[in-house]
């Protein structure tokens, strides 16, 4: 499991100094490096980011401030030279609070309570999961399970729905884009301009094409890397 997280303290040195110990530790990416909090709400709203260390007292804003004012913060450590903020660094739900300067050893416990937080989310996740969707067809509603579905072409405003055990395609009034965005990445990907396959039914694929038991459609140029991150 990659944390990608960003680091925000006033002093260089100490940025640079933590940058490097956490280089150390392989599941970890760091996207960025702040001076201040000042520039982090719009990094945030532009980049899928885990974690955040913060220093506390820093020039234009506490860091426990700052923490306050974002909406949906990503998982906080606290890092600082002052023991008076532990209480309400806790009371504000962070990971940890870290004394500078940050023992290694110390360093790595942190790092363990956030990936088992983020584990934990991650499967809480998948049990909320809803494993369905409901399609309109011939003016009703349709439960279509994801696993009955094999693959789904896209015929202009119109998409025709394949499916396990059924000898004739559903048909929908939708474009494949609007399909495309109601299906979970984890289980379907677009192979093509015309369809979207269920990765639970491929049986073998090269650059050109793709294979789903008996059936095989061709692969768009512009989706070969989507094909070949799957055997990754």
């Amino acid at each position: 499991m990659k944390i990608r997280c960003i680091l925000i303290d006033d002093e260089p040195f100490a940025l640079n100094i933590l940058e490097d110990d956490l280089l150390d530790f392989v599941n970890i990416e760091i996207l960025e490096k702040f001076n201040s909090p000042e520039d982090v709400p719009d990094f945030l709203q532009k980049n899928e980011v885990d974690l955040i260390f913060s220093d506390i007292q820093m020039p234009e804003m506490l860091g426990t401030q700052f923490i306050k004012t974002l909406e949906n913060p990503p998982l906080v450590i606290f890092t600082t030279a002052y023991h008076q903020y532990a209480l309400e660094g806790f009371e504000l739900n962070a990971v940890d609070y870290l004394m500078k300067p940050i023992r290694k050893e110390r360093l790595a416990i942190a790092l363990k309570k956030v990936e088992d937080q983020l584990r934990l989310r991650e499967k809480l996740s998948e049990e909320n999961e809803e494993d369905y969707i409901f399609i309109s067809v011939e003016y009703q509603k349709v439960k279509l399970f994801f696993s009955e579905i094999i693959y789904i072409e896209g015929l202009k405003d119109y998409v025709k729905i394949y499916l396990m055990n059924r000898a004739y395609p559903l048909m929908t009034r939708s474009n494949l884009r609007g399909m495309e965005a109601k299906l979970p990445e984890k289980h379907f990907v677009r192979i093509h301009n015309s369809y979207i396959i269920n990765k639970q039914k491929i049986t073998g694929f090269h650059q050109s094409k793709i294979s789903l038991s008996k059936i095989e459609l061709p692969v768009g140029k512009k989706y070969v890397a989507s094909i070949k991150s799957l055997s990754e």
